[in-house]
């Protein structure tokens, strides 16, 4: 498996539940929270 992202430390108030998709886009696998819908590793607000 091709892991695109470095494994950044989370917030302390972010929830560590991930749901592993196949994105339609570039049929990769990433890591997405459940809770907020981001990506494992983006950083953006």
């Amino acid at each position: 498996m091709k892991v695109q992202t470095p494994l950044f430390k989370q917030a302390a108030n972010e929830p560590k539940l991930y749901e592993l998709v196949t994105c339609p886009a570039c049929t990769q696998f990433h890591f997405i929270n459940k809770a907020t819908g981001k990506a494992l590793g983006d950083s953006s607000e």
